[in-house]
């Protein structure tokens, strides 16, 4: 379950997460629902994964302050320009992957660091 997090997986897994957020925002554009947001979705997905494959504590706490600083200073950013569906959906997928990359570098460095103490 402590194991380092693949590159392909940690790809596979941001190419779940754009998925979900351009279906997602596209669909709530289409019913005119701007208070919704596949965002928890997301981040339950997220969760899940983490808690089912990757147990690293210090690299999911790193990927989540990354990822929620990162969502909401570019939804801040890309909102005026592009409005609230594009915006929030690039500024979503963006965020869960700058998170998943995150992950992926910390739980791979303290797998380093954790072999060599060994």
């Amino acid at each position: 379950m402590n194991r380092a997090v693949p590159w392909s997986e940690a790809a596979l897994v941001a190419v779940a997460c754009w998925a979900v957020s351009g279906l997602g925002y596209g669909v709530l554009a289409a019913l005119d629902e701007p208070q919704l947001s596949p965002a928890p979705l997301i981040l339950m997905g997220l969760s899940q994964w983490f808690w089912a494959r990757h147990r690293f504590w210090l690299a999911g706490v790193a990927a989540s302050l990354t990822g929620a600083v990162v969502l909401f200073a570019l939804v801040d950013v890309l909102r005026p320009g592009l409005g609230r569906y594009v915006a929030d959906a690039l500024a979503t997928g963006t965020a869960a992957t700058v998170a998943l990359a995150v992950f992926t570098l910390v739980g791979r460095g303290a797998g380093r660091h954790r072999d060599a103490a060994h």
